[in-house]
């Protein structure tokens, strides 16, 4: 089974930080996983933001879901992160695997999707063994919206009693979040969605 890409944390100056394994998929992710992963260490976050295999449909393959969990391992396994649990935060499919990860293991406190691409049908069965945190964030003119994917979403999750803050970025499109796409990039919506990323983090972490 093939593991993620061995990449180097982005470390707080303090030197040590809560870990956060950030899920950026596809050719064009690098700056967007760069740009968040210097986003939470500027915050006092020590993040991770591993190479992943690409996607063969729309479920996690196993090929996927080995390469996060190397990835939540090599987490635990640098110095500078400190605490039993760490968060994971995945754009657009990430935020798929991020779910989809937390469900499988213990150690996720909580999942943000930001940009989310979460169809809610494909998380059957795997809500119930959650126990962790879900900030999801749609984009309000992407697809998943439209579908009506976050109110799905959010009834879902309260049936399975999980806590949760699921909404939508008024105005922005899929792609908002990546300064790497300055055709879909909107800062202002990128800015909002941050401010919750990390408020909600610092709370669970």
């Amino acid at each position: 089974m093939r593991g993620a890409t061995r990449a180097e944390p982005f470390v707080p100056r303090s030197g040590f930080g809560p870990g956060v394994l950030v899920l950026a998929l596809g050719a064009k992710s690098g700056e967007l996983a760069r740009d968040a992963g210097e986003r939470l260490a500027h915050h006092g976050f020590v993040a991770s933001a591993p190479e992943l295999p690409a996607p063969s449909d729309d479920t996690p393959s196993e090929a996927e879901r080995g390469a996060v969990d190397a990835a939540i391992e090599q987490l635990f396994c640098e110095q500078a992160v400190h605490g039993p649990r760490v968060g994971v935060l995945g754009f657009g499919r990430g935020g798929r695997l991020a779910i989809d990860a937390a469900a499988r293991g213990a150690r996720v406190a909580v999942v943000v999707a930001l940009d989310a691409d979460l169809d809610p049908r494909t998380f059957d069965g795997s809500l119930a063994r959650l126990d962790a945190f879900v900030l999801a964030v749609f984009a309000g003119k992407g697809a998943g919206a439209a579908r009506g994917d976050p109110a799905e979403l959010e009834r879902r999750l309260r049936a399975e009693q999980i806590a949760n803050d699921v909404r939508t970025q008024p105005g922005a499109g899929e792609g908002y979040a990546d300064p790497g796409r300055p055709d879909c990039y909107d800062a202002s919506a990128a800015r909002a969605s941050w401010d919750a990323a990390l408020a909600r983090l610092r709370s669970e972490l």
